[in-house]
């Protein structure tokens, strides 16, 4: 991918949108792995959100925030920008409304889908990258202040969590599970555990995208590398990369990923194009039986639920 920046996970079907900062492509990336770019292009594509089935996307170039529609893009409310170009950053969603930092005006904007705005939060030096938190509230990186912020949904200015993070660029939280508090500093190319005061990962070529799939993995965008990280923290689903030859009533045995010390039960909740047995199970494998392929290849989903999380989606391509 190009300079792969912002991530946005889908719960209804497991897939990944993508913003390309480097050629403004919105790459979708399904759950057996395979990447296709929309029709539609975004110069400097940022921050990516959902609300009720639209997807909008930040605009860097043009300090605005659109929405994605059949033929193109619809301009949902209009910036102003600034000479140097580095305008708003990572957008979120609460449900209803769109989270929007006005990077280089230090303000965080609440603004509903028709583009008009309900809140305005000052006090920021330049917030790039915004969630939601699990104490009602939103979670603000602030990359000139070198720290994180919350501010509450209600009313009410930001307040300082955490301090001495050079470039902080996103920030999440894990509102199901422990509720840390997760950052990505590009600079350093690490991913920090703000919460525990550790690093998950390092060593990461200018991460600048943060996000929970599913099953409270954590997914981030390695921008030098154009590629996008799966970081497992419960479990996850192996695929294959290849449409699979089946011979007559053949089924199919699926594999686990735990993380270490992750040992909680696995239950399927439900296939496409594939049947499978109920109840839990704990094995490294599971297997399902595909339906008869009418065509060159099909293809079956298989959505998995652990203790605690979730759905967990893998994907395949078969034939008979």
């Amino acid at each position: 991918m190009n300079s792969p920046d912002d991530v946005w996970y889908s719960d209804a079907d497991g897939s990944i949108l993508v913003g390309e900062h480097g050629d403004g492509h919105i790459s979708r990336i399904t759950p057996d792995g395979k990447l296709a770019r929309l029709p539609q292009v975004v110069p400097e594509a940022e921050g990516i959100a959902q609300i009720s089935g639209t997807t909008y996307v930040a605009d860097q170039l043009n300090a605005r925030v659109v929405a994605l529609t059949g033929t193109g893009v619809r301009t949902v409310i209009q910036l102003t920008p600034v000479s140097s170009g580095e305008n708003l950053d990572g957008i979120t969603t609460d449900g209803k409304h769109l989270i929007v930092p006005d990077s280089p005006h230090g303000t965080l904007l609440v603004v509903d889908t028709s583009g008009h705005i309900l809140r305005r939060v000052a006090g920021f030096s330049r917030p790039a990258g915004v969630s939601v938190g699990a104490k009602n509230d939103y979670l603000v990186a602030d990359e000139n202040a070198s720290a994180v912020f919350s501010v509450s949904v209600v009313a009410g200015g930001p307040t300082r969590l955490y301090g001495n993070l050079p470039g902080v660029d996103d920030v999440v939280q894990d509102v199901a599970g422990n509720q840390h508090i997760y950052a990505i500093l590009p600079g350093a190319g690490r991913l920090v555990d703000l919460t525990a005061g550790t690093n998950l990962a390092t060593g990461l070529r200018n991460p600048q995208g943060l996000a929970f799939d599913g099953a409270g993995n954590l997914l981030l965008t390695e921008s030098d590398s154009g590629r996008v990280d799966l970081i497992v923290r419960s479990f996850a689903l192996e695929g294959f990369p290849q449409t699979v030859q089946l011979t007559p009533g053949q089924g199919v045995c699926l594999s686990v990923i735990r993380a270490p010390g992750y040992t909680a039960p696995l239950q399927i909740e439900g296939a496409s194009n594939a049947a499978y047995e109920s109840g839990a199970f704990t094995s490294p494998t599971f297997q399902v039986q595909p339906e008869p392929c009418p065509s060159a290849a099909c293809t079956a989903t298989v959505a998995v639920k652990g203790s605690g999380t979730g759905l967990e989606y893998v994907q395949f391509s078969y034939r008979d």
